[in-house]
């Protein structure tokens, strides 16, 4: 059982309930979109349970707006699995698809997916800008080329001699990892938007960071023995082992560390959010805005222990330099007709 579901994290956890009607959804949404075309991966799909981590993210979103949480967080994944480290995918083979994918990003209406995972990371992205600001799109849009630009860079680093810094690390982790586009998703999912003026408040600044260190150092926890297994070493834990020269109980202790002292922060920074805000000046809308988005990651961070438990996403082993996922969802978009 991975350790950090055992961890105490200062915040309540619940779960929308809605989940098991919204995973059947999303099994029928990814069968359409061409992602789940076999029994291999339709089995290890269903084995990592998305729907229940997702419901657990957003517990009080149901309907559409889990549905649309739900499949963003599938296509993050898979584009997760497609470059997985353990398949010494070439930097310039990697650079390659995934200028296929930021394309969705980068092109007008006009555009027109080459491939089945950009094909499904464009259905998604539609519905996330639907309705929204420009402003929020665009920052969204912004997450989403961060996450993807930097499979690239693990692939260039996995090549190079030189051992990563936990802090060099961290700073990757911050962008490889899916979680800024998750919170984007709290907003988009419960209906309201926090502005520009009032992400740049310092102390919405730090709580944003520690957020993303926190979920990521808990998947690290839990993914590293399946890492190390793939051969793959872009994980805190393993950063930490090699830079300390730490047992593996040691280095996991100090990720745990690291964790707990995360989380005391941003307690004691959120407790002081509402007079930074009106110190700053910020209007009493954009304030409660902020405030609503501090809580909801603060229920997403104390749901995701629960998804640990659950999940059989990190107990297969799969051996070194064969694919986490069996399709090639990087295949030709095949149109009717």
């Amino acid at each position: 059982m991975p350790r950090a579901v055992s961890f105490a994290l200062p915040f309540e956890s619940a779960c929308s309930p809605d989940r098991d009607a919204a995973r059947l959804r999303n099994l029928t949404w990814a069968r359409r979109l061409g992602l789940v075309t076999n029994e291999v991966d339709e089995q290890r799909y269903l084995s990592w349970d998305i729907a229940d981590l997702t419901a657990r993210w957003l517990p009080h979103a149901s309907g559409p707006e889990l549905d649309l949480g739900i499949d963003a967080i599938v296509v993050g994944t898979l584009i997760d699995e497609q470059f997985d480290g353990a398949r010494a995918l070439p930097p310039d083979q990697v650079n390659e698809c995934c200028d296929l994918l930021l394309d969705v990003f980068r092109s007008g209406e006009e555009y027109s997916p080459s491939c089945v995972l950009a094909a499904a990371l464009s259905d998604v992205w539609e519905r996330e800008r639907r309705g929204a600001s420009h402003e929020w799109a665009r920052r969204a849009a912004l997450h989403w080329q961060w996450f993807i630009e930097a499979f690239p860079q693990e692939a260039r680093w996995r090549q190079g001699a030189a051992p990563m810094s936990r802090d060099s690390y961290l700073a990757l982790r911050r962008e490889s990892g899916l979680v800024s586009m998750m919170v984007d998703l709290i907003e988009k999912a419960n209906g309201f938007e926090t502005t520009e003026r009032a992400r740049q408040v310092p102390s919405v600044q730090r709580l944003l960071v520690l957020a993303v260190d926190i979920i990521d150092t808990m998947n690290d926890v839990c993914s590293a023995d399946k890492e190390l297994a793939r051969g793959d070493v872009h994980n805190l834990v393993l950063v930490l082992q090699a830079e300390q020269k730490l047992t593996r109980a040691a280095a996991m202790t100090e990720a745990h560390d690291c964790m707990k002292r995360w989380c005391d922060e941003y307690v004691r920074v959120a407790a002081r959010l509402p007079m930074d805000c009106a110190r700053l000046g910020l209007s009493s809308v954009e304030a409660d805005a902020v405030l609503r988005l501090v809580r909801g990651i603060e229920a997403a961070i104390g749901g995701h222990p629960d998804w640990y438990r659950g999940t059989r996403r990190y107990d297969t082993r799969i051996p070194l330099g064969e694919p986490a996922y069996a399709e090639d969802l990087m295949r030709p978009l095949v149109r009717p007709g």
